[in-house]
């Protein structure tokens, strides 16, 4: 049995918009290399095109987006963000595909001089292993980002991609980069 819903005890209150503050979702594009590297050009031009399509979903639902691009060039700033592949892309501090792959990248492996193999991310989607980030993919992570569930606001889970990996170290000792070994005989 539905009962009537007493309109009197239903108030509607909008917040004055001095005290409203659109909600931004920020895009670290952390990379290795944008030159030679053709895992990240692929997923930069790839992150750009998912970052238009989504563009007009932003106004109706009053979001920003801060993109930062983040050239990781040194083992210091490879520690300092905690890369641990690259590419890497984060949302709101949380890499999209934590549970990430490696395999060897030709073009990383030729920039760095090193003697063994360097690995890069290989992205996972729709059953697929993709060297470049899918935009579709791109496109359903933004959209998450900009409408999460009550679920993704409480879950507030630590990344588990927070560590720097074997592989970008082995990237700066080839580069000539002190403090670290690697098994490759780069010297």
């Amino acid at each position: 049995m539905d009962l009537p819903t007493d309109r009197t005890a239903i108030s509607l209150s909008q917040l004055p918009p001095e005290e409203y503050t659109p909600r931004t979702v920020t895009v670290d594009f952390l990379y290795l290399d944008l030159e030679s590297c053709k895992r990240c050009l692929g997923t930069k031009t790839a992150l750009e095109s998912a970052l238009e399509r989504v563009a007009p979903i932003l106004d109706t639902l009053d979001v920003a987006i801060t993109v930062r691009s983040i050239h990781v060039s040194t083992l210091d700033a490879a520690e300092a963000t905690q890369l641990a592949v690259s590419p890497t892309i984060r949302l709101d501090g949380d890499d999209i595909q934590p549970d990430y792959l490696e395999n060897t990248c030709e073009s990383c492996g030729e920039l760095c001089g090193c003697t063994g193999d360097v690995a890069c991310r290989l992205w996972r989607y729709r059953g697929k292993e993709h060297t470049t980030a899918p935009v579709g993919f791109l496109v359903e992570a933004l959209l998450q980002a900009i409408t999460p569930t009550q679920m993704d606001i409480e879950d507030g889970g630590v990344s588990q991609a927070s560590q720097l990996s074997s592989n970008v170290r082995d990237f700066f000792v080839g580069t000539g980069e002190e403090n670290a070994s690697c098994d490759c005989e780069c010297s």
